[in-house]
Formats: C-alpha cells, sequence, structure tokens
C-alpha cells in the first residue's frame, strides 16, 4: 500500500494499494498498476498506466459516479492523478535498476502455436531486491 502525500490538507490521506502491475507490451516501454484507490470513506478500482501514454483510470466514472464525485469534493484530482503517477514511476524506477544478480522476474513471451501468454512468475514490483 502506498500513502499519496498531497499539497492539500486532507483528514485522511488517501492511499493506493496495488494488486497487480504489468508491462503495457512486449517493448517494456511503459506499466500498467491496477489496484484499490481511498481515503476512509471511498474505495474504488484505479488502472494507473505509466510510460510515453502516461494516465489514470477510475473504474467509478462507470460504476459509481456519485460516490466518485464525492471523493473528489475532497480530493483535488489533478494532485491525486500526480501523486499516483509518481508513486508509480518511482517503483519501475526503483525496480528497474536492479542488477543482473537480483532475483527479479522478467516477463516473457511464451509462444503457443495460436497465440502468445505473457507470463512472469512473482509480479516484478513485489519482489524484494
Amino acid at each position: 500500500m502506498i500513502v499519496l502525500h498531497l499539497e492539500q490538507e486532507l483528514s485522511a490521506s488517501p492511499y493506493f494499494d496495488i494488486h497487480h502491475a504489468q508491462r503495457c507490451d512486449a517493448k517494456a516501454s511503459g506499466w500498467v498498476f491496477s489496484g484499490t484507490l481511498g481515503d476512509g470513506w471511498y474505495e474504488g478500482e484505479v488502472s494507473v498506466t505509466v510510460g510515453p501514454q502516461s494516465s489514470v483510470a477510475f473504474a467509478d466514472e462507470w460504476f459509481d459516479p456519485a460516490a466518485l464525485r464525492e471523493f473528489f469534493a475532497r480530493v483535488d484530482r489533478e494532485q491525486l492523478c500526480n501523486a499516483l503517477y509518481n508513486a508509480v514511476d518511482d517503483l519501475v524506477a526503483v525496480r528497474c535498476q536492479a542488477t543482473a544478480n537480483s532475483r527479479l522476474v522478467n516477463p516473457h513471451w511464451h509462444i503457443e502455436p495460436v497465440h502468445g501468454i505473457v507470463s512472469s512468475g512473482e509480479a516484478r514490483w513485489s519482489t524484494p531486491i
């Protein structure tokens, strides 16, 4: 879980609890982190993409827009998105600086006659350096 630090003063700090991370494509030019975003009063699913085209997608924009509006009444959306980008950028930077003798598992393509499946073992971001 990552506690997000924003410029605005809040009664509770927002947090991002990552449950999935994967590379955007085979070239490894970016990452997508999916998880739960909350502040104690609200929790919702979020997808944060960092790389050449960074973005944040809030599932509740489709599933529960009223709850998301209440959340953004308390938390500045732009500051939150910037905090999410910074948090996951830091994760990617730390993990990608690992040495060749570390225990990190790099994703690879498992070739099948019909299609390819990305397999990576333990998630790169969750393995200690």
